[in-house]
Parts: C-alpha cells; structure tokens; sequence
C-alpha cells in the first residue's frame, strides 16, 4: 500500500510541477479604442499567450456588438493596407500582440451598456475548441489605459 501512496504522491507533484504558467492558453491587457467618428469602427487589442500546444485564434464574439472581425495592418512600399484574418497562430509558450499597426480586432457597434460599464465581454475562439472570456476596457482615443493597482 506504501508503494501505491507514494507513486500517487510523486506522479501528482510532477503533474503540479508541469503546470506552470506557460502551459496555460489565456488573454490580457485587453482594451478596446472607441472611433472618434460614430459609426465607424472601434480597434480592439489584447495580449495572446500560448499554451502547451499550438493553436490558432478562429473568431472573438461578444453579445453586446453587432460585428467583430480580426484584422491586420500591413505595409508594402510605403503603402499602408488592412485585410481580414480567418485566424490568428499562437504558437505553444509565446505571446502573440494584437496591437496598433498589425494584428487588432475591428468592432461595429459597441453597446451602450458596455460603453457605460467601460467594459466589453468578449468570447475568444480557439482552433482547439477552448474558448476563453476576457474584459477589454473600453477607451476613448487619448485616453490612458487604466493602470493595474
């Protein structure tokens, strides 16, 4: 029995030991720039960190929007383009920055709700099935991020 309770207790501390931070799919420094312009689409950013496996982000929806899209900014000779993404890698341990002149979320129609909260739930979608909440707090441009206290 001695023998049984103590490949228990070692399997479990190296099951512990491998769970640390980078085996973890997650989101952060989530913010959302409302458009100056009412109408026009507000820029959505956020931090990506991969897991243990590669994967890849396939949509981002909230209920309190009526359109999210995954774009990214380009430049070719001197010319600046944006296209829609179908998906988004985030390889295994890295962090993947979704951010003003590359990668960012295109928003129509942020709720009033959320406006006056300062905050949007959003759901991201995983190739892996994972789907992740997240709050982005929703700024007017020129305004500073809230900074963690």
């Amino acid at each position: 029995m001695n023998k049984i309770a103590t490949i228990f207790a070692a399997s479990t501390s190296l099951l512990l030991a491998s769970c640390g931070q980078g085996d973890v799919l997650y989101a952060d420094n989530a913010v959302i720039n409302l458009s100056p312009v009412e109408g026009n689409p507000s820029a959505g950013y956020m931090d990506l960190h991969g897991g243990r496996v590669d994967v890849s982000l396939v949509g981002v929806t909230s209920d309190d929007v009526l359109r999210m899209e995954m774009h990214e900014t380009t430049e070719d000779n001197g010319v600046m383009s944006m296209a829609k993404l179908k998906s988004i890698p985030v390889p295994a341990g890295e962090t993947v920055k979704l951010e003003p002149g590359g990668k960012h979320l295109m928003i129509w129609g942020i709720g009033e709700g959320s406006k006056k909260r300062g905050l949007l739930t959003m759901t991201l979608i995983y190739s892996n099935d994972d789907r992740i909440k997240i709050d982005a707090v929703i700024k007017k441009v020129g305004e500073a991020a809230p900074t963690a206290e």
